[in-house]
């Protein structure tokens, strides 16, 4: 399952890991690619600037609708995060993210990094990564790819057509713990260029060292937290059970029950689907009207509060600032 992953990530340099979430794999990704420009920089400047110094100029990208995770990575690196408005099917386009760069360039300020999504928490939008990996190698940022819901569905090769343009991601995550029927915590995370989390992680005081350490691959090099629980050893049970095919089917009937799902609720008058159904996940909202009687509107809401008694995955959200609800088929239990 790796090699189909990532058949177009294949480098010699390549490296794959299990870290605790997503949470922590873009906050690891964000301090890659800021040493990675931090290093860059200074090879350019021709006097010694403190690192602190070049921290404060550099600025991130992500779209409006990334998760909240990547904000929060922003504000533990002291990094500057510049969320992009997304287009009206909620993606991000090369087009918004050239004119933040250009607009940030003359600024003074130097675009290190893009968080791209592969299937939003809200809607499970996509942002045109064929659009924004050009870009992305052009003017020198790190392109990071957070496809934590979608990343199971890549099981499918029809379901692959997101993945266009991942050969100029730098690093790419996902949560087998979502979709893939594998116990909370586990989250898949690949890395164009080992070495990149290395020169960040890498210590080296005398009571780490052994033996093997220069022939060995140490972990504690490519992470925040020196020790580390074996989490790949239930990733390969899963995959050891069920094999390929079970887990595309898996995949597969949980697209199917969303189908059915957003058929139920198109055909009550009383809810809406404002976007776009993508793979599991359905987005809707009550119709509520202005003419609406108090008993009406209470049977409405009412009908709400039972859903998420039965549902496993109900999350409350908001868009064009009208409250929604999203119903993600995710567990195999889910009714």
């Amino acid at each position: 399952y790796c090699t189909r992953q990532t058949e177009k990530l294949h480098y010699v340099r390549q490296g794959k890991n299990t870290c605790l979430n997503i949470s922590e794999g873009t906050l690891v990704a964000l301090l890659a690619a800021r040493k990675d420009k931090i290093l860059q920089l200074k090879t350019e400047l021709d006097q010694e600037v403190d690192d602190s110094v070049l921290n404060s100029t550099l600025v991130a990208y992500a779209s409006d609708q990334a998760h909240s995770s990547v904000e929060k990575a922003g504000l533990i690196a002291l990094v500057k995060i510049r969320f992009l408005p997304a287009d009206e099917k909620l993606s991000l386009r090369g087009e918004t993210l050239k004119q933040a760069i250009q607009e940030d360039r003359r600024r003074g300020l130097v675009p290190f990094m893009l968080c791209s999504t592969l299937g939003t928490t809200g809607v499970c939008a996509f942002d045109k990564l064929s659009e924004l990996g050009p870009i992305c190698e052009e003017e020198g940022l790190w392109l990071h790819v957070d496809a934590a819901y979608a990343g199971s569905a890549y099981f499918c090769p029809e379901l692959r057509w997101s993945l266009e343009g991942i050969e100029f991601a730098e690093s790419f995550v996902f949560n087998p713990s979502k979709w893939m029927m594998v116990h909370f915590d586990c989250t898949a995370f690949w890395v164009k260029n080992k070495h990149k989390l290395q020169q960040t992680f890498s210590v080296d005081p005398v009571y780490l060292r052994h033996e093997n350490s220069r022939a060995a691959t140490d972990f504690m090099h490519w992470q925040i937290p020196l020790s580390r629980r074996f989490r790949s050893l239930k990733l390969w049970f899963v995959m050891r059970s069920f094999g390929l095919k079970n887990l595309q089917a898996h995949v597969r009937h949980g697209i199917e029950m969303a189908k059915l799902l957003e058929s139920h609720i198109r055909s009550d008058p009383n809810f809406e689907v404002p976007a776009e159904r993508h793979l599991g996940l359905v987005v809707f909202c009550l119709k509520v009207c202005k003419h609406d009687t108090k008993q009406e509107r209470c049977a409405k809401r009412k009908c709400i509060f039972c859903m998420r008694q039965h549902a496993r995955w109900l999350i409350t959200g908001e868009m064009h600032e009208r409250p929604n609800h999203t119903l993600v088929k995710g567990s195999s239990n889910t009714a």
